[in-house]
C-alpha cells in the first residue's frame, strides 16, 4: 500500500510540469561567434509566450548558412504559439509579412528552429538556385 501511495504521488508530481516547460528559457543561434536568433520563452499560465530577435542570414545553394548579422532592433513579439507532439510552433511579425516557425527539441539544452516555407517562399528561393533551408541549432542558455 505504502509504494502505491509514492507511485501516486510521483504521477501526480510528473503531471504537474507541461510540456511548453521544457521550451521554456532564452534560446540563441550562434554562427561563426555572431548571435543572430534569440527566442525568449516563458510560461504564461499554462501557454508559452514571449519575443524574438532575428538578424539577416545568407544561404549557400544547399540552404547551410554563409554569412549572418546580429539583428537590427529589439525583439517582436511572438503569437499563435502551439506545443504538438514534440514541436512548438508559433509566429512573428516581420514589417508586413508574418514569419512562422517550428521548434523541435533535441535535448534539453539544444533545439532545431526551422522557417516554415511557403510556397511563394519555395518559388523565391528557387529562382536564386537555392533547394534547400536548414534549421538553425539553437542553445538554451543557462539560468543565472
Amino acid at each position: 500500500m505504502k509504494s502505491a501511495i509514492v507511485l501516486a504521488a510521483a504521477l501526480a508530481l510528473g503531471s504537474t510540469q507541461t510540456p511548453n516547460q521544457s521550451f521554456a528559457g532564452t534560446w540563441t543561434a550562434e554562427h561563426a561567434g555572431q548571435i543572430f536568433v534569440r527566442l525568449e520563452l516563458e510560461g504564461v499560465g499554462a501557454a508559452l509566450g514571449g519575443r524574438m530577435s532575428l538578424g539577416d542570414v545568407e544561404v549557400d545553394k544547399t540552404g547551410q548558412l554563409k554569412t549572418v548579422k546580429a539583428p537590427k532592433r529589439e525583439a517582436t513579439p511572438i503569437f499563435d504559439v502551439v506545443e504538438r507532439a514534440g514541436k512548438l510552433t508559433f509566429a512573428r511579425k516581420d514589417g508586413q509579412e508574418t514569419d512562422r516557425f517550428e521548434m523541435k527539441l533535441i535535448d534539453a539544452s539544444t533545439a532545431e528552429l526551422a522557417l516554415v516555407i511557403t510556397e511563394s517562399m519555395r518559388k523565391d528561393l528557387a529562382s536564386e538556385g537555392i533547394s534547400d533551408f536548414k534549421p538553425f541549432r539553437l542553445k538554451k542558455l543557462a539560468r543565472n
